[in-house]
């Protein structure tokens, strides 16, 4: 296979496997920007609740977990707490707020519609 149809290959494959892993330049150091799949940002937060229970669980002097089945349970739980960081939704909760403010507003002008009819 020539060198060129090899790279054109490699750069089909990256485009149909690679999609949940992705390089993200705006960092000083290589870094890469994932996804995941939720139904809905209800989903997304109970998923966020699961995780931080684990932890709880996790970090607790539980003798049902031993070290063999998590090694090192605080660094494990340190990792997993970044990773539920990056999963809150923050835009789209000061969207939430934004739109909770916009709807006091509707509703207060309405009000003031209102009486004065």
């Amino acid at each position: 296979m020539k060198k060129e149809k090899l790279i054109n290959k490699l750069l089909e494959f990256k485009q149909h496997h690679m999609l949940h892993l992705t390089p993200d330049n705006s960092r000083k150091r290589k870094c890469y920007k994932g996804t995941y799949r939720v139904n809905s940002h209800f989903d997304l937060m109970l998923l966020i609740i699961n995780l931080i229970k684990v932890c709880v669980v996790a970090l607790e002097e539980n003798q049902q977990i031993c070290d063999q089945e998590v090694p090192n349970p605080k660094q494990n739980v340190m990792e997993v707490l970044h990773f539920v960081i990056q999963l809150i939704p923050s835009e789209e909760l000061a969207l939430v707020d934004k739109l909770s403010e916009l709807l006091e507003n509707i509703e207060l002008e309405n009000k003031v519609a209102t009486e004065n009819s």
